[in-house]
C-alpha cells in the first residue's frame, strides 16, 4: 500500500475484550484519518454440540444475553465514533462453524478494505479466542489484517 492510498472501509471484529476494545478505537482513528466507514462487528458462536443438549429457551436467552452484551459495547464505540465524526455501522451475527470464516465472509459482503482484530480475546464456553481467531483471519483474508497487542 503507497502513502497516499486510504481505506473507504474498515472492519473490526470484537468480543468485548479489553484489547478488541482497544482495536475498536484503532479503528475509529484509522476511519477518521481516511474519512471511512467503520463497520464493527460481533460474532456470537454458536456451538453445534451445545445446540444439543439446551432447550429452545435457554437457547433464545443466551442469544438474547450475547446480544444485549454487544449492544453496550457498540454504545461505547459508536459515542466515541461520534466524537470523531466517524460513519459507524455495527452488526451481531450468529455463526455455529466457523467465526473466523464468518468474519472474513462478513468482510468480502460488505467490500471491506481491512480487517482489525484483537491480538487475544475471551475464551470459554461462550466468549471464542480472538487469538486463534485472529490467527486464521490473517491466514485466510484476502484483504489486509491489522492485528492489535
Amino acid at each position: 500500500m503507497s502513502n497516499n492510498e486510504t481505506f473507504s472501509k474498515i472492519l473490526v471484529a470484537i468480543d468485548g475484550s479489553e484489547i478488541s476494545l482497544k482495536a475498536a478505537d484503532y479503528g475509529i482513528k484509522l476511519a477518521r484519518k481516511d474519512k471511512a466507514q467503520l463497520i464493527v462487528l460481533h460474532v456470537i458462536h454458536i456451538p453445534a454440540a451445545g445446540l444439543m443438549y439446551t432447550t429452545e429457551s435457554a437457547f433464545k436467552q443466551f442469544i438474547d444475553k450475547s446480544t444485549n452484551e454487544a449492544d453496550g459495547w457498540f454504545d461505547k464505540i459508536r459515542k466515541k465514533a461520534s466524537e470523531s465524526k466517524v460513519e459507524l455501522k455495527a452488526q451481531t451475527i450468529e455463526e455455529m462453524y466457523s467465526v473466523p470464516g464468518a468474519i472474513i465472509k462478513y468482510c468480502e459482503k460488505m467490500n471491506a478494505d481491512i480487517i482489525i482484530v484483537g491480538g487475544t480475546g475471551k475464551s470459554g464456553f461462550k466468549k471464542f479466542l480472538l487469538g486463534s481467531v485472529a490467527t486464521d483471519v490473517v491466514r485466510y483474508a484476502r484483504c489486509p489484517v491489522l492485528v492489535i497487542k
